[in-house]
């Protein structure tokens, strides 16, 4: 095909078979890529939605939930007892970044349920339970927590150190074996509030989530869009 451009002529060749079967199947691939990051985002998007949406609905009493794993990020109230002779401690960052523990008990229901309850986040230097006597809830209560589903480990994450009281991620058949009785395997419970005296640190479950698949459904186009642009000027040649 040959045509004229700012007073130059041009001609563009048909390509050879093998260059052109592998830039069809190149931009095939990069289309797939920004097709697949776009659908991504909607589903990530509506994940972010129904988190949000179960997090600010109004506590329901805990019997009320059947089935846990459908009530993720639900806010729940439960009556009961921390049984504070039991502290687990998982180190992790507080939602301004800071360093310190959260602090894990098992919570003994009305019912007689024992269920893992995060009372919150302390910094490092609280982490003794000496320097926290005025932040210790030993009475009976009413207790407001948000489900959450035990996790698994992640790939760069350390296993946890049952020995040295280190929980990197909530695993309630090893907090079991460890305190040495039966805890609720199927949820545990992330306080809302802030314990005495404003310690531990309620209110840390992160519901939201990191989501870039804008940015690379864009980067895999840009790219998809730059092959097209390499593949039209190579099989194009000025006209002398």
């Amino acid at each position: 095909m040959k045509f004229t451009f700012n007073k130059q002529r041009f001609e563009l060749s048909f390509p050879k078979i093998i260059p052109l079967v592998s830039f069809i199947i190149a931009l095939t691939i990069l289309l797939g890529l920004t097709s697949w990051q776009l659908k991504r985002l909607v589903w990530k998007k509506n994940l972010i939605t129904e988190r949000v949406t179960k997090f600010e609905s109004n506590p329901r009493n805990i019997s009320s939930i059947v089935e846990p794993q459908k009530e993720e990020f639900s806010k729940v109230i439960v009556s009961g007892k921390l049984l504070n002779d039991y502290e687990l401690f998982m180190p992790a960052l507080s939602k301004r970044g800071n360093n310190g523990y959260h602090i894990l008990v098992p919570l003994e229901t009305d019912a007689g349920k024992k269920i893992i309850f995060d009372t919150g986040w302390v910094p490092l230097a609280k982490k003794e339970k000496l320097l926290r006597k005025n932040n210790i809830l030993n009475e009976r209560s009413n207790f407001e927590g948000v489900i959450r589903i035990p996790g698994r480990k992640g790939y760069f994450q350390p296993d946890n150190d049952p020995e040295g009281n280190f929980w990197f991620f909530v695993e309630p058949k090893l907090m079991s074996t460890t305190i040495n009785f039966e805890l609720e395997e199927n949820f545990y419970l992330e306080a809302i509030n802030n314990g005495p005296n404003g310690l531990p640190l309620g209110n840390q479950t992160r519901i939201y989530l990191r989501n870039n698949h804008l940015q690379y459904a864009i980067t895999w186009l840009l790219i998809a869009l730059g092959l097209i642009g390499v593949f039209f000027f190579a099989n194009l040649k000025k006209i002398k």
